[in-house]
């Protein structure tokens, strides 16, 4: 070998180690970027506080955990969580993350607790986030940023929300019921624009989620509504008959 080919060999050699060495940094960190990016984000999104446990990606396979994610009430409703989402399983590509563009290949959300409360005047909570969510969308949320300031982009291959449950609260009609929810499957977010930054993903997610409870809800909120006031009526003529 030539004293050119070795030192080409040995700079790709030293290329290659320098690549392996920032992905590992790189997949090292991502768990406290998730966790800093879902509760920077998560907000200005929902309009409520949101909260992450924990967020663990492994470098070797990619796949992780977050845990204990919960989505506040937006004000006016009680102290209760609008999302208690538990343990969420996902799965990146390790050879995208030092690439403009993040492969996930998969989100899945087993079992997440929601809460659909309704006040007194009819509106809900779930209302109140998704009219935030859509506004935020409008305004494009803020930025996704990674360390060098650039946009982190995203490409989800599929996302699954499973085994939901739906809690319907309303005090005003004595109203307190939990729902099955049917899941919600979603794929290739973010991809025909070759990667989305990740609140606009966030939004694209929530509002199918958000409009499966809040239809569900409705439902038995009207329901709800229609036997209290028909036991007020059935009450007003009872009071007339024996005066």
């Amino acid at each position: 070998m030539t004293k050119t080919a070795s030192r080409i060999a040995l700079a790709s050699g030293a290329l290659l180690l320098i690549v392996v060495v920032a992905a590992v940094v790189v997949l090292g960190q991502l768990g406290r970027l998730i966790e800093r990016g879902v509760e920077t984000a998560g907000p200005k999104i929902t309009g409520t506080e949101v909260t992450l446990g924990s967020a663990h990606v492994s470098i070797f396979s990619g796949e992780g955990a977050l845990k204990r994610l919960h989505v506040g009430n937006p004000e006016g409703f009680s102290g209760d969580r609008a999302f208690d989402l538990g343990r969420i399983a996902i799965a990146i590509d390790p050879k995208s993350v030092t690439s403009d563009v993040i492969r996930v290949r998969s989100v899945v959300i087993e079992a997440p607790q929601l809460l659909a409360e309704f006040d007194a005047a009819g509106g809900s909570n779930l209302d109140a986030i998704r009219a935030n969510a859509r506004a935020a969308a409008r305004g494009g949320a803020s930025a996704d940023k990674d360390d060098s300031g650039t946009q982190a982009r995203l490409i989800v291959d599929e996302f699954r929300f499973e085994n939901a449950e739906l809690r319907v609260l309303a005090p005003a009609f004595d109203l307190d019921k939990t729902l099955k929810l049917p899941p919600v499957v979603l794929k290739n977010l973010g991809a025909r624009q070759g990667g989305a930054a990740a609140s606009d993903i966030a939004s694209q997610v929530l509002r199918p989620v958000v409009d499966a409870a809040i239809q569900a809800a409705m439902k038995e909120y009207l329901a709800a509504q229609r036997d209290k006031l028909g036991d007020k009526a059935k009450e007003k003529v009872l009071e007339k008959l024996f005066k």
